[in-house]
């Protein structure tokens, strides 16, 4: 018996010795970012500015909707303060945008996606335009 229990723990110390933590993926850090409508957000010489949203058509949480709805933004982006783009990013509940339309910039250290348009409506009342906000994914490259 003792025989046996010296063999199975050999063979589990082997194992545990014998992982490979050479190939460990790490990831580059992401950050996300809360952009209030109407304000700006600044990152290395580029600015992201929430103009406006411009339709809110989302099905309220606590509703029944044959259609799941929308929600419209206008977003401008800027480089050391000049206008590069005007962008309108459609988002739809329940489906994933594609990274292409969602990427407000892109450069060889960062990218910005545009992820979501909060708060999400509830009860079918009026959200109040100040209370929208932009939720931005940034992405540190390695």
């Amino acid at each position: 018996m003792k025989f046996y229990l010296l063999i199975v723990l050999v063979l589990i110390s082997k194992h545990t010795m014998a992982q490979d933590s050479t190939n460990i993926k790490i990831e580059a850090p992401k950050i996300v970012a809360k952009l209030p409508l109407g304000k700006t957000y600044n990152s290395e010489d580029i600015q992201i500015k929430f103009v406006d949203v411009l339709t809110d058509s989302r099905c309220p949480e606590d509703a029944t909707c044959f259609w799941a709805g929308q929600v419209v933004a206008l977003v401008e982006v800027y480089k050391n303060n000049t206008l590069l783009t005007q962008k309108e990013l459609v988002f739809e509940p329940g489906k994933t945008m594609s990274k292409d339309l969602m990427t407000l910039y892109a450069s060889e250290e960062t990218v910005i996606l545009a992820q979501n348009v909060f708060p999400y409506p509830r009860d079918k009342k009026q959200i109040k335009k100040e209370d929208y906000y932009l939720q931005l994914g940034v992405h540190l490259k390695e």
